[in-house]
């Protein structure tokens, strides 16, 4: 049962819906006339009615009505549904901010707040760690979140900063009314989607505004409530330097994406250091306008003179400018290195603020923890790059441009036809020089060449390098002998940065040890990889749920992290894991301290790395109270999860895995049955909106690896899981789950339930997605149909979701959400707004298709049409 003070945020939280819905209509019936708003509200009250109590009768009038809409009076019925999407989300996020404000103010040093860090701290306090182990601990971790784009962020950054005024709007008493009703009148009157195909600039800036922005207002909190967690339950304030740092694939990440070129990385890494770089000297501006402390008032150390004479001689900086006040000098001399790069150089903005803060320390000013302390935490997490830069590319495109740079310079033209063993033999020998291959002058003459030489020139804030479809050690070597063209190899180091194979598909997966020994086996790569503290993996969330479906996915990468893990340990080398999860739970998505609890014990460590997909960023980083808790989230189970590590911890019983893996060959079969049919394809394509999506201008990366699919091999991951969820059936989050739990008997399920946090996660991740579908919605879609294919898949479908259904309530004893309330009240506040979009998008999806290619009324169709993509993914909150 909720707090009195919590049922009474929720009740503001629906008054606030009621406000923003309100003047939404008022903007609609302003703009577009009574008779659009009239209509808004016939469709409405009709699905609200078919929520409440189903009717054939009012569902055929439904229908019939939206079928003869015009085309503009549904562009604006999708419009009116996606825009109270937009501003219930907002409504939200508030909430959650007032819930976050009300909770922390209960917590009290015997009841802390759980998944904070003053619970992390009294929980090692509690395990037996000392003061400094605990510190030692948290400092010695490092927790990279690597941010990603998505095509359901492609709104505009203009309805983004309109939501965003409307946030701090919504702050202000009294009520602002005319304002508010002022920004959703703007907001209404602006343009949804952008004229022109989105762009990886489009993303980059929609993606990483959010870093010198909320997160810059997150961290110095976090690092002060850090400290105080410390004072309170070991007697004593420490200063813990955050385990944080940010990484981004926008930009760099090549694998299938053709706009991502050389320029297109070097314009990303000067545009993630140009938004930091503002931010510093705005900073740093504000502490020469506050430090005015005068060398006569206070006693600074010697050591601070020194550094100040070396900052004062090297940026050309002098005492003529506020002479007589050391910390302004100081800070110019630190503002003019940071103008002209100096920083870059190896020196550490950090370490330069860290000087001034222990000298104001020393000189009993609070300034030091008031005023320099925050600017230090944001200088440690973000250096003066803002985000190191990954780069990703598909080991096929590698093969094709090291077949180029061999047969150019002589030393073979058959590359491409030997075994992965010769090719590593030849690899492994070529690189015993640091000789490049391409005569001098010569361009490279495939594409595939000069990406890799170009990108890898212009690449400065230097990532990990991410290998797509690593399968054998010739792919990774590749990347060494593409970095010795620009003179980044050497013989007795490797490169100066890390090669992380990626393990994404089923096979690739299963045989992920198998390549990682013959990796730690090549001389080259041992070489490489003790220079560099150890190898990264990156396993991916997505292909393997494609290939064998949600159950045997999860199996594989659980597996081969637990193979993997104790491979690394066996050889002695330091083995750490970079998770791409999506945000649906088809992709790893679900809350995050939720999936780091379910890792294999032994394979966290003290390093990690996790995707922050483009589309969950506003959820996560909107506001600085949801970015700080989003963080500390985050830090609390990676903390947990590295001393559990640490104290060499054991999950789970050996049995259960083998009770798994019956249970996996029924699911795998009921999945394999479904999608390997020949007509399966023909199928989901008329079913879903997967050719509009790839049609449609929505990203910048194509929806498939390589032109039209086959099968569904061929489909990438994102544009699989949104389709399904765009009709509701959300069908890679649980389809062939219920076959396979169906083979273990219940009291073991529930034990392992009860005891195995991997088999929680996995079925609490379940039970989100089977709520979210809705079988009734998506039964609309089969109008799209041939009637033989719909007879055909739609019942399986539906028998598996009822079969899974009740497995899962079996398993908990319990609804489906019972330990997820906040999701269980949202669902059917949204479902009677969402039900229009889902209705909408059928009639739009049908007048799209009976126009032939070339049609001029089919660019008519395609804005409402994509509109409608976004709106249920606004409504949804998650997609692919």
């Amino acid at each position: 049962m909720l707090p009195a003070e919590e049922v009474r945020a929720f009740e503001a939280l629906k008054a606030e819906v009621d406000f923003l819905g309100r003047l939404l209509g008022g903007a609609i019936r302003k703009f577009e006339g009574e008779r659009i708003f009239s209509l808004e509200e016939e469709v409405r009250l009709a699905s609200k009615r078919l929520r409440q109590s189903p009717d054939e009768a009012v569902e055929a009038r439904l229908e019939e009505r939206i079928r003869g809409l015009s085309l503009s009076e549904a562009e604006a019925l999708v419009r009116a549904f996606t825009h109270y999407f937009y501003l219930v989300n907002l409504a939200e996020e508030r909430h959650r901010v007032r819930v976050n404000r009300l909770r922390e103010a209960r917590a009290a040093p015997s009841r802390p707040r759980e998944e904070s860090v003053f619970a992390l701290v009294r929980e090692l306090k509690a395990a037996g760690f000392s003061l400094e182990e605990a510190r030692g601990l948290i400092e010695g971790l490092r927790l990279e979140l690597t941010f990603t784009a998505h095509p359901t962020e492609a709104r505009r950054r203009t309805l983004r900063n309109h939501l965003a005024e409307l946030f701090h709007l919504l702050d202000q008493e009294p009520l602002p009314e005319e304002a508010i009703r002022a920004r959703i009148e703007l907001l209404w009157t602006t343009l949804e989607l952008r004229r022109a195909h989105p762009s990886v600039a489009d993303e980059a800036k929609g993606a990483l505004g959010y870093l010198p922005e909320s997160v810059w207002e997150a961290l110095p909190l976090l690092a002060r409530a850090l400290e105080e967690a410390f004072r309170v339950y070991f007697g004593k304030r420490a200063r813990v330097r955050l385990p944080l740092a940010f990484r981004s694939w926008i930009g760099g990440d090549r694998d299938g994406n053709p706009n991502v070129t050389p320029e297109v990385t070097a314009w990303a890494q000067d545009y993630a250091r140009g938004l930091i770089r503002e931010r510093f000297h705005q900073a740093l501006d504000g502490l020469v306008r506050d430090l005015s402390v005068a060398e006569e008032r206070a006693r600074f150390p010697e050591v601070f003179r020194r550094r100040l004479a070396e900052l004062e001689a090297s940026s050309g900086t002098g005492p003529d400018r506020f002479s007589g006040e050391p910390c302004r000098r100081y800070l110019l001399a630190v503002r003019g290195r940071l103008q002209r790069g100096d920083y870059a150089k190896g020196e550490s903005l950090a370490a330069d603020l860290a000087a001034l803060e222990h000298a104001l320390d020393e000189a009993g000013l609070l300034a030091a923890r008031t005023h320099v302390a925050p600017l230090k935490v944001r200088a440690e997490v973000f250096g003066v790059e803002l985000v190191n830069l990954d780069l990703r590319e598909e080991s096929y495109a590698h093969e094709i441009a090291v077949a180029e740079l061999l047969a150019r310079g002589g030393v073979t033209g058959r590359y491409r036809d030997l075994s992965p063993r010769e090719r590593e033999a030849l690899l492994t020998a070529e690189l015993g020089s640091e000789r490049p291959l391409l005569p001098v002058g010569a361009e490279p003459k495939t594409r595939e060449l000069a990406t890799a030489l170009g990108s890898l020139r212009v690449w400065r804030d230097r990532g990990a390098y991410v290998v797509s479809l690593t399968r054998d050690p010739s792919d990774f070597l590749e990347v060494f002998v593409l970095a010795r063209e620009v003179g980044l190899y050497r013989v007795n180091e490797g490169v100066p940065f890390d090669v992380v194979p990626l393990f994404e598909t089923l096979e690739d997966l299963g045989a992920a040890t198998d390549t990682v020994a013959a990796l730690l086996r090549n001389p080259r790569v041992r070489t490489h990889l003790e220079r560099r503290g150890g190898l990264e993996v990156m396993i991916g969330y997505s292909d393997s749920n494609k290939d064998a479906g949600f159950l045997a996915a999860n199996l594989a990468l659980y597996r081969a992290q637990r193979a993997l893990a104790e491979l690394g340990r066996a050889a002695g080398v330091p083995l750490r894991f970079f998770h791409g999860r999506g945000t649906s739970t088809a992709r790893g998505g679900g809350p995050a301290g939720r999936a780091i609890e379910g890792l294999p014990a032994g394979s966290v460590g003290r390093r990690l790395r996790l995707t922050e997909q483009g589309e969950a960023l506003a959820d996560r980083y909107a506001h600085p109270a949801l970015a700080y808790r989003n963080l500390e989230q985050l830090l609390y189970h990676f903390a947990r999860a590295a001393a559990r590590d640490l104290k060499g911890a054991t999950e789970g019983d050996a049995a259960w895995l083998t009770r798994l893996a019956d249970a996996e060959r029924s699911s795998v079969e009921v999945y394999r049955g479904l999608v390997d049919d020949p007509d399966f394809l023909p199928f989901f394509e008329a079913f879903t909106p997967i050719r509009e999506i790839a049609a449609l201008k929505i990203a910048s990366r194509p929806v498939t690896r390589h032109g039209r699919p086959r099968d569904i091999r061929d489909l990438r991951a994102i544009p699989w899981v949104m389709a399904w969820s765009q009709v509701r059936a959300n069908l890679p989050g649980w389809f062939g789950l219920g076959s396979g739990l169906a083979r273990v008997p219940l009291p073991i399920k529930r034990k392992m339930y009860a005891r195995w946090p991997f088999f929680r996660s996995l079925l609490q991740t379940a039970a989100m997605s089977l709520a979210k579908t809705e079988l009734g919605i998506a039964r609309a879609y089969l109008r799209l149909v041939p009637p033989s294919l719909a007879e055909r898949f739609f019942p399986v479908i539906e028998e598996e979701y009822r079969r899974t259904l009740a497995e899962l309530e079996q398993v908990f004893g319990a609804p489906l959400l019972h330990d997820q309330p906040t999701l269980a009240r949202a669902l059917p506040l949204r479902n009677p707004y969402l039900d229009p979009l889902n209705r909408l998008q059928v009639e739009l999806l049908r007048r799209y298709r009976e126009l032939p290619e070339g049609h001029p009324d089919r660019e008519r169709v395609e804005r409402p049409l994509l509109l409608t993509l976004l709106g249920i993914a606004a409504g949804l909150r998650n997609t692919g």
